[in-house]
């Protein structure tokens, strides 16, 4: 697994749905309110304090949101001089507090609003944005579209859903990094359900805005009192697709509208920037963990059945006879691993006491479909169990207050409780019902490849929790001399309670020993749940939990500690790290789609649909998913799953995780990034030659892919999982 350096000359440049400002966000602001005020507007961003629930008989759940949406909005309306008819267009973003709209003030010139819009630049950027954006698709001046909140927003969507009862939306996020003087452009999937009442077409209007290349891309407002909104979840928007029946209603196709959409209103408005791009510099060859060394459990499986179904031979059966009902595991390098059948007991209710010696799987059932399997009930004399949020469980648990689930009641007296891990144990949302209704081999139906998937990633879990635990060792093949022997990995989760409640902070750290091609966990420590002065201990010895100037530890933090010279590594990734789009070669989205006309014309005369765009290296669509290099540089036999491109960005170094099978042309999910920043002792941030640094590459060659499941979604470092193993099961 060697870290070699490529050609800068050779390696293809991808495009990412982030912009850099050259200036800072502040003047790049005042360039922007300049640009606006030439065109004859002068507006700044303002603040509404978002109104409290009444004191008496407030509404709750949802309606609560919806309620305080309309009073927003009306209150919008009202200080921009609007009819209240017009209250049902206003939209708004929203912080903890308050809710933004773009909007005139009083005696306002353009140095008094210059100094407002570099007052909250940030706020104004976005703002101003997402209103070009939907004046983009010629809407009335009025619809001062401003994004965000409860209710409508700007959507982008195909124009067929313009008259359709349900609507499958993508609402459009535009947000600025003022520390790192960065624009992300993303969408978040919607699905919004037509009332029986609602009139006509005037309740979700739909404009069409150019997305290049002949082609139109519908942008709609929604009358948020003519709609309600659906779980997203149900129907997932897909991440990419090379599909041209499908590819402009991916997350992909409108991270690049979006994307454009920005480029094209900076250049417009005089705003300097630069295009972020990922350029690979080095690639870790024979990259990933395999699964073989995993693909076992050494200790006895209990099987609790918490449902009221029969746990009888038929629902066992995918369990006892494991290799029939799932054939193999097919992870990076196109080879199967098969978990061998485990030692399967059965408990027919949750037993009072659980055994440090054995594993636990709980069959919990379907579940409720927002809040999944976690009930809650106040009176254990009567019980009435009620679906509820994970952290009201837990919450209700501590203060002894009623009974849960048996998994949550499980979970919370083992794990969260705890200040270590000593049980491992996994639930799963299926009844034996569903169990015995799976039939041995490769799945047919996606229910049922659902469950598949849930099975492999239980039991390979449980394997995890076995290391976790220190029963078993994990194997890293081809470790590279010299790496550190003793870590410590820190993971940090900060749960947002109900109401005025303090949030509640966990952290764990777990100590690792690395001794040649092996890893084993020495000790794991935990703060249990409410419990201030466990957190208080571990935020003492590691005080870079805690940023400077906050009283809390930040959520989703992963920290590698060096213990010998306290050295330590962190890494970030989720939705604020930027996405692989697009070759930059490209001029846009349809201008790629554009280029394979001709390709697919030939294919249509040799007798072929020609419905799939290419993923030919010619053409390289996504550079990283189907090559890492330029057409004129691509080499045969490349095996881009095995390999995992690195990019040295100097203060960071950005990793690419492809999916270990290639694009699956009819649908998969867009992979992410993770950004990786190193520490000396005594916290001095290392600004150049991270790949040198023995903590980095060992980092490099614990990453996993295709291990959790079939399919491609392990994408993180193993250590990175047993840490979150140790925080939250």
């Amino acid at each position: 697994m060697p870290i070699r350096p490529l050609d800068p000359q050779t390696t293809a440049v991808a495009r990412l749905n982030s912009l850099r400002f050259i200036a800072s966000v502040a003047d790049t602001a005042r360039l922007l309110a300049k640009w606006q005020a030439a065109a004859g507007g002068l507006l700044v961003p303002i603040a509404l304090p978002l109104p409290r629930a009444a004191e008496e008989k407030p509404a709750k759940g949802v309606s609560f949101f919806r309620e305080r949406a309309k009073q927003v909005r009306a209150q919008i309306a009202k200080e921009l001089g609007l009819d209240p008819s017009a209250a049902t267009k206003q939209s708004f973003t929203m912080t903890s507090k308050d809710a933004w709209y773009l909007g005139p003030r009083p005696k306002l010139d353009l140095q008094s609003m210059l100094d407002a819009v570099a007052s909250t630049p940030a706020k104004f950027i976005e703002l101003m944005l997402l209103k070009e954006l939907i004046e983009s698709a010629s809407f009335e001046a009025e619809d001062t579209f401003v994004g965000g909140g409860f209710g409508p927003g700007v959507y982008l969507g195909s124009t067929s859903q313009a008259s359709k009862k349900f609507l499958h939306l993508a609402e459009a996020e535009f947000t600025v990094n003022t520390k790192h003087g960065l624009l992300l452009c993303d969408v978040t999937a919607k699905r919004f359900g037509r009332k029986a009442t609602a009139a006509a077409e005037d309740e979700a209007a739909t404009r069409l805005a150019n997305a290049g290349e002949g082609y139109l891309v519908g942008i709609t407002r929604l009358v948020p009192d003519d709609f309600f909104e659906l779980d997203g979840r149900k129907s997932p928007m897909e991440g990419l697709s090379l599909d041209r029946d499908k590819v402009r209603r991916t997350r992909l196709y409108y991270l690049n509208l979006l994307t454009e959409f920005a480029i094209r209103l900076f250049t417009k408005a005089g705003v300097p920037f630069e295009r972020e791009t990922f350029v690979a510099s080095h690639c870790v060859d024979d990259a990933y963990i395999p699964l073989e060394p995993l693909a076992n459990l050494q200790r006895p499986l209990v099987v609790v059945n918490t449902t009221a179904d029969a746990l009888d031979h038929d629902a066992l059966a995918p369990l006892t006879r494991f290799p029939e009902y799932l054939p193999g595991y097919h992870v990076a390098g196109n080879k199967k691993a098969h978990f061998p059948a485990p030692d399967i007991r059965v408990a027919e209710a949750a037993p009072p006491t659980l055994d440090p010696a054995l594993n636990y799987l709980f069959l919990n059932g379907e579940g409720d479909e927002d809040m999944g399997s976690v009930r809650l009930s106040k009176s254990s004399v009567t019980p009435e169990f009620l679906p509820v949020k994970t952290q009201i469980a837990y919450a209700a648990l501590a203060r002894g207050e009623g009974i849960a689930d048996p998994y949550t009641e499980a979970k919370f007296r083992h794990l969260l409780a705890k200040p270590g891990v000593s049980i491992s144990m996994q639930g799963l949302n299926y009844s034996p019902l569903a169990l015995a209704g799976l039939r041995p081999g490769k799945a047919d139906d996606a229910g049922s490849r659902q469950l598949q998937e849930a099975l492999k990633r239980c039991l390979v879990e449980l394997s995890l929790k076995e290391v976790l635990l220190g029963k078993k060792v994990l194997k890293v093949p081809a470790m590279p001399a010299g790496m550190p022997t003793e870590l410590t990995l820190l993971a940090s989760r900060r749960v947002r309670m109900i109401g005025r409640q303090s949030p509640e902070q966990l952290v764990a750290a777990v100590d690792v020993q690395v001794e040649g091609d092996s890893l084993s966990v020495i000790r794991v420590r935990r703060t249990p749940w409410g419990d201030a002065g466990a957190l208080l201990d571990l935020v003492f010895e590691y005080p870079f939990l805690q940023e400077s100037g906050k009283d809390w530890v930040r959520d989703g933090q992963f920290w590698v500690v060096d213990r010998k010279t306290s050295e330590r590594l962190t890494v970030w990734a989720g939705n604020f790290v930027p996405k692989l789009i697009l070759n930059d070669s490209y001029e846009g989205i349809e201008h790629a789609i554009a280029a394979q006309d001709k390709y697919q014309a030939a294919q249509k005369e040799e007798g072929s649909q020609g419905r799939f765009l290419s993923k030919g290296r010619e053409f390289n669509l996504l550079p990283y998913y189907i090559s890492m290099f330029k057409p004129e540089h691509a080499k045969h036999g490349e095996r881009v799953g095995l390999r995992l491109p690195v990019q040295d960005c100097g203060t960071f170094v950005r990793v690419f995780v492809p999916p270990e099978g290639g694009i699956s042309g009819g649908g998969d999910a867009l992979s992410g990034m993770r950004d990786l920043m190193h520490y000396a002792d005594g916290g001095v941030q290392t600004l150049a030659g991270m790949l040198d640094l023995p903590l980095v590459q060992l980092y490099l060659h614990t990453m996993t892919n295709g291990v959790l499941v079939g399919g491609d979604n392990s994408k993180m470092s193993v250590l990175e999982k047993l840490a979150r193993l140790a925080l939250e099961n």
